[in-house]
């Protein structure tokens, strides 16, 4: 590889006239520049000269030759651990490690080395972005121009460490399994990843036998093959990263090959990677009979992405299963189903379900217990129909092996998993009380029978799917545990193999289909829709920043356009109603959040445009969010730093990488009115607003029906009548609707009041008054935030109540507490009452939880609608695309015998943000709810509005 230098010597007051004493090449030109400039200027002045002609752009590199002793000392620290690993595996008889740690410091002494504040650079993107067109700092400079290489660069445990003939076309694992074949790789290397180095930038690739990475090479990539993590001693933990941090800096190499014009080495087997690989094939696995990730009857260990759903229709002739999968955790994966059964009626009781199929609900979970691994299977535990009937009860615990396309489970299988009866149940040899599992089932349904589970027989199962070279079709075949003698289904099923084999197919993306046959003599099909709630995104239209040139910028704050700022912010969508105070030297700027979920992108935007207005004297920008017309948090910038860094003057960091400039405060009073500091403080003008807004209600399960529903509008009306008080009210307007085939309008007995059975009375009406309520806000103080409501609070229920909440900024922690007089409303519509009244209130927790995958954990102690005590656990997820999972539970003084049908009170949600459906960037929100069966106890009034909600940007977990 050619490599021209030419030395650039940036001046700002001072000539730097520092030398490249280590490199050894020829005399170049230097070229000196009085005064700062950017990178285009320097390179079209080289280009000028002809210094560019053959340059190999992906290869480019400014370094900052002045800084050279900083490298030099990361150098001197990495070969000083080698030297003291080297001694280590030395004093232990580790031979052979030893020698591959004094083989790596023979590579890190003779490469050559220079600081690159940029990495990759680009003459054409230099010109036509500011954000690739930085400001140089003072200093020297030395321009690397190589032509195009042939070659790649392989370094780390490889026993033959340099520059390789090219070959295009070959992935990561062929180029190592390649040198493996020719040269050999020394002792200690990382059998399941290596490193691609290119610009500076890494990307991990695995290439173990297990999983291999599609990733290949260009000419001019640097291949870093560490060693094995747990083959290094933990003080030596870092030793990999600190290597790989050298790297980004890598110009060439100084080596006794180089010198002695040696050719470049060649692999014995030099070919390309076979487009039908199967490491080119996506190895994701697919869903199974139950909707679960695994074979046909049988679960694997394999989880999906996490965020991955997956919505399956299963035809299994004598059941017909609708499931919904979502991997909530990269460890856990979570299913919820409904069973119809084609052979049993719901009843025997045709007045109240007439020849309505049986459904049974439930839901199955899956927790991995350790991942793969060269050596070690990936293992996981799960539950079956774990807190439904316990129609389809099982537990089981399985392990996965991958070998290339073929992945291969064995498991063992208790309960309805079990039947086959293969082994002792090894849980026996701890209590015997694992020996025996009872017959029967709760009649409830719902409970967590833990006595149950992992006793009784025990029986094997397993299987291989294989993934055919051909993308859409995988091939699988099992071994299955369950002989079927226990089933409940209407009629016998009778099981002739233990041996079932499938295909699955993917027709798109998002669609595979599956068929099988299954147990020696039926045919069966299932079909899944999937999509990942973690990478949902949508393509936005958003105004072009605003590029806060100094030309711009007005020379007085007496001279700024308040106005034309205030519409500025609205036009970029970060906030709207903006007014402005001023000091001197700083700007205060109280507003409301417009579009953007996340709030870094608003204040980004926002400060730009401050940048662009306001004078050089004004040194701090504070951006108050308000909430409810009052200040709730402070985002203050430094207006300095934040203009280097928009204009790209603040070498190593991206133009639109802004976040740690914005340092989050309390929130300052607004001034009063009359004060002199405001420079834009319109009065509050307050209109009526009203709207539409359409509604879905489903149920499933039902005596009567499988599926009910409720389509309707909502008209609402919306008017603040001062700073705190707010009025709302909302109409409902039936449009479809099969709720009117209700035979039973009672709710099942129970032993409490009919808060929440009465809902099919309710939902008799075409037109009802869903809400009507007076709110009144106030921030206490700083952390503390207060309502009162009054009014028809929901369809169901009106009364009083208030609610305070502390919540400090940026905390994991807030705490609140809420109390409600409420009295149960009539069944026909309007604003007329029952007798039932009742006090329910609570204190609540909020924990965010980063170290649990961004998730919120909500604990409501208290009393519920019914009278009963206890506490409503509630747990959601946030996925990166702003998709909120989530479940609630609530545990009570009320037995399951008293509570009735169910248990317990339990629900889950999803809340997807509405600018997944639209070019435009938004902060609304639509969500969904499934209830499996709503009974009496546990229940809680159903607030139009939280205090949590209104104050997001306090600690955001929903706008971010």
């Amino acid at each position: 590889m050619m490599t021209k230098l030419n030395k650039l010597l940036i001046q700002s007051a001072v000539l730097f006239s520092a030398t490249c004493s280590f490199f050894a090449l020829a005399q170049q030109p230097s070229y000196e520049f009085n005064g700062p400039i950017r990178l285009q200027e320097a390179l079209a002045d080289a280009e000028s000269k002809g210094l560019l002609t053959d340059a190999y752009w992906p290869l480019v590199r400014l370094v900052k030759t002045d800084e050279q002793n900083e490298i030099e000392q990361q150098r001197a620290q990495v070969l000083a651990k080698l030297a003291e690993l080297e001694n280590y595996w030395q004093s232990r008889k580790e031979t052979e490690k030893a020698q591959s740690a004094a083989l790596l410091r023979g590579q890190v002494r003779n490469w050559l080395l220079g600081k690159q504040l940029w990495g990759q650079i680009s003459i054409e993107n230099a010109r036509v972005e500011l954000a690739h067109n930085p400001l140089l700092p003072q200093g020297e400079y030395a321009l690397y121009t190589p032509e195009r290489p042939n070659s790649v660069s392989v370094y780390g445990l490889v026993n033959a460490p340099g520059e390789y003939r090219f070959t295009s076309g070959k992935t990561i694992p062929g180029w190592l399994s390649s040198i493996d074949n020719t040269n050999g790789l020394a002792a200690g290397y990382n059998k399941n990843e290596a490193v691609r180095v290119r610009a500076g930038h890494e990307q991990k690739a695995a290439w173990a036998y297990y999983k291999q990475s599609s990733t290949e090479l260009m000419p001019g990539d640097i291949l870093w093959l560490g060693f094995e993590p747990n083959q290094l001693p933990p003080k030596f933990s870092n030793l990999n990263s600190d290597i790989r941090a050298l790297l980004k800096h890598f110009i060439g190499v100084g080596s006794s090959r180089q010198s002695m014009n040696l050719p470049l080495y060649t692999l014995t087997d030099s070919d390309a990677t076979s487009e039908w690989h199967w490491s080119r094939r996506d190895l994701s696995p697919s869903y199974s009979d139950y909707g679960s990730i695994g074979l046909l009857q049988t679960p694997t260990s394999r989880m999906a992405e996490e965020g991955a759903f997956a919505i399956t229709y299963s035809h299994m002739e004598e059941y017909r299963r609708y499931t919904v999968n979502l991997q909530l955790l990269p460890w856990l994966e979570t299913t919820a189903f409904y069973t119809e059964f084609p052979n049993r009626l719901y009843s025997d009781v045709p007045d109240f379900s007439g020849d309505n199929i049986y459904a049974d609900k439930g839901f199955d979970v899956k927790a991995r217990l350790w991942k793969e691994s060269y050596w070690v299977p990936e293992v996981s535990v799960g539950f079956r129909d774990f807190a439904g009937t316990g129609l389809f009860d099982a537990e089981y615990v399985v392990a996965n092996k991958r070998f290339g396309p073929l992945d291969v489970s064995l498991g063992v299988g208790f309960g309805r998993m079990g039947t086959h009866d293969d082994i002792t149940n090894p849980f026996c040899e701890l209590a015997d009380d694992y020996c025996e599992r009872e017959g029967g089932f709760s009649g409830t349904g719902g409970e967590l029978e833990y006595d149950r589970w992992f006793t009784g027989p025990a029986a094997f199962f397993g299987g291989v799917e294989y993934q055919t070279p051909w993308q859409p079709l995988s091939l699988k075949v099992e071994y299955e545990s369950n002989d079927y003698s226990n089933e409940r289904a209407g009629v016998p099923i009778q099981s002739d193999s233990r041996w079932n084999f499938g295909a699955n197919y993917q027709v798109t993306d998002y669609f595979d289909v599956q068929l099988s046959y299954e147990r020696g003599n039926t045919f069966m099909f299932n079909f899944s829709l999937r999509t990942n709630f973690g990478t949902l995104n949508q393509i936005k239209v958003s105004p072009d920043k605003t590029v806060p040139t100094p030309d711009k910028r007005k020379q007085s704050l007496s001279d700024v356009n308040w106005v034309g700022m205030n519409t500025a912010m609205r036009e970029q969508g970060a906030f709207s109603g903006a007014r402005f105070a001023a000091d001197e030297d700083e700007v205060t700027m109280y507003a409301y959040h417009l579009r953007y979920r996340n709030s870094s992108e608003a204040y980004d935007r926002a400060a730009r445009i401050m940048a662009a207005e306001l004078p050089e004297s004004v040194t701090t920008y504070n951006l108050v969010d308000m909430a409810l017309f009052d200040p709730s948090v402070n985002t203050q910038v430094n207006a300095n730093k934040f203009k280097d860094r928009v204009l790209n003057k603040d070498p190593g960091k991206a133009v639109d990488d802004t976040d740690d400039l914005f340092v989050r405060l309390n929130a300052p009073n607004m001034p009063p009115r009359e004060d002199d500091r405001w420079m834009l403080n319109p009065e509050n003008k307050f209109t009526s607003r009203f709207g539409l807004k359409p509604f879905l209600d489903q149920s499933f399960g039902n005596p009567e029906t499988f599926y009910t529903y409720q389509l309707g509008v909502y008209a609402f009306g919306r008017r603040w009548l001062t700073d705190n008080v707010e009025l709302f009210g909302e109409l409902g307007f039936n449009i479809a609707t099969n709720y009117d085939d209700f035979k039973f309008l009672g709710g099942g007995p129970d032993a409490l009041p009919n808060v929440r059975t009465e809902i099919r009375r309710y939902v008799q009406n075409d037109i009802w008054l869903d809400s009507a309520q007076a709110t009144y806000h106030k921030r206490i103080s700083q952390d503390w935030f207060a309502m009162a409501y009054a009014g028809y609070l929901e369809r169901m229920f009106g009364g009083i109540g208030a609610e305070v909440l502390y919540r400090p900024i940026d905390s994991n922690w807030a705490f609140g507490l809420r109390a409600n007089r409420v009295r149960q409303r009539d069944f026909e519509g309007g604003g007329g009452f029952l007798d039932y009244e009742v006090t329910t209130g609570f204190a609540s927790v909020y924990y965010q939880m980063p170290w649990l995958s961004d998730s919120l954990l909500q604990l409501d102690f208290g009393q519920f609608l019914a009278g009963d005590r206890g506490v409503n656990v509630m747990m959601q997820k946030r996925f990166d695309s702003g998709v909120v999972a989530g479940a609630y539970a609530a545990f009570t003084n009320v037995s399951s015998e008293e509570y009735g049908e169910g248990s317990f009170t339990k629900g889950f949600f999803i809340s997807i943000p509405f600018d997944l459906m639209s070019i435009r960037h938004t902060r609304e929100r639509v969500g969904f709810t499934w209830v499996p069966l709503s009974r009496n106890g546990g229940q809680q009034l159903q607030r139009r509005t939280r205090l949590y909600d209104y104050t997001d940007d306090r600690s955001p977990f929903y706008n971010r």
